[in-house]
């Protein structure tokens, strides 16, 4: 199946067509260019960061370490520079910058007999010829199910006995100057036994999400619980006055999104609001100043085909809105992929008025076309 890949760069809404051959995409663009080689197939990538006046990218490896590509901004060439400071298997999680200290965060974490067991480092980071966390101290914690989950019954516990769980801790977290602000969605695990066999469900929870936050980078931490509903992709970012919580909730068969703040100044969670029921799969947030920009993919207008076995033809679009800390509501949402049947993969970043939300989406497709998210 032929299809034309778009990548669009919105201020306003604007499209700009991206084609085979290696020209530039518009006046002030470069071709695209290669600097890494995935081994995931379209599954693999890398995570971009700036650091002042430099931009890296990071690419986990299987064994839990990373590959880090420095760009070389007189020419806008990628090259591999070393990693020093950071033990293997921090890698997999997204770090947290604070650029205002020069500080950098690394987290890992699991859930083994019964209890959560976390481990952050925090240094400073350096990017010279290569990226280097210095001056690193690592602080590790443990707290129980009671913690997380509360009062429950003698069957639940937070992993099956014997073996090791990794909890749905979203991969964005907050480092401001000492603040560590990490989002967690925990969900009880029913243990039984049916004769000799040792039987588990985690869909009856009880479910637990909020944020994780330590005041004294790691050395002590508090469990902010926001809500019992089940949710997950949690994810937290902060604007000037306020900490944002996001996460995705089941309601009647279909995912929604919703989010939660608590003022800085201190003070307890808001409850729960919706931002959208026409979630579909995807979300980023982003704060700038006093404001928080959200983009996600929206399935408001998903049209239905003749097939039994798969009647939705998952022609989902791009939605933006934001909000103000001064703000009662978010502002009414728009959809940037207009004119595309399907769209994918939206990401966005935010600098000063600046607004980029870049996706990927076809104009026409066959019908057999399918969306996937895995």
């Amino acid at each position: 199946m032929k299809s034309f890949p778009f990548v669009c760069l919105c201020i306003s809404v604007l499209s700009i067509g991206c084609r085979k051959q290696s020209t530039p995409l518009a006046q002030g663009w470069s071709a695209p260019i290669k600097f890494a080689e995935s081994d995931d197939s379209l599954g693999g990538g890398v995570e971009l960061y700036r650091w002042h006046d430099s931009v890296f990218a990071l690419k986990s490896q299987r064994d839990g370490a990373a590959l880090c590509f420095l760009l070389n901004s007189s020419d806008n060439s990628w090259s591999e520079v070393p990693l020093t400071g950071v033990p293997q298997g921090y890698f997999w999680d997204w770090p947290a910058i604070d650029q205002d200290s020069d500080r950098v965060c690394f987290k890992q974490d699991y859930m083994e007999d019964d209890q959560l067991v976390m481990s952050v480092l925090v240094g400073r980071l350096t990017v010279n010829e290569g990226l280097a966390t210095r001056d690193a101290t690592e602080k590790k914690w443990r707290t129980d199910k009671k913690s997380l989950l509360g009062e429950t019954g003698p069957n639940v516990r937070l992993s099956e006995p014997g073996k090791r769980i990794w909890p749905a801790f979203g991969m964005s977290f907050i480092l401001h100057g000492a603040e560590l602000y990490i989002p967690y969605s925990v969900a009880g695990l029913e243990v039984t036994h049916s004769g000799k066999t040792l039987v588990t469900d985690g869909s009856k929870g009880p479910f637990k999400n909020g944020v994780l936050h330590s005041a004294d980078l790691g050395k002590t931490w508090q469990v902010e619980q926001i809500s019992d509903r089940q949710a997950w992709s949690p994810s937290v970012c902060m604007s000037k006055e306020n900490c944002y919580y996001f996460a995705v909730k089941l309601n009647d068969g279909r995912d929604q999104l919703w989010f939660a703040r608590k003022p800085l100044t201190g003070g307890s969670w808001d409850a729960p609001i919706l931002v959208t029921k026409t979630y579909v799969y995807g979300y980023i947030a982003a704060p700038q100043g006093d404001t928080v920009h959200l983009c996600w993919l929206d399935r408001r207008h998903e049209k239905r085909r003749l097939n039994l076995l798969d009647p939705d033809r998952n022609n989902f679009e791009v939605a933006y809105c934001q909000r103000k800390d001064s703000d009662a509501n978010w502002s009414k949402d728009v959809i940037l992929s207009e004119g595309l049947l399907y769209s994918y993969s939206p990401s966005m970043s935010v600098e000063g008025d600046k607004i980029v939300v870049a996706w990927a989406g076809v104009q026409k497709a066959k019908d057999w076309h399918k969306f996937r998210s895995e």
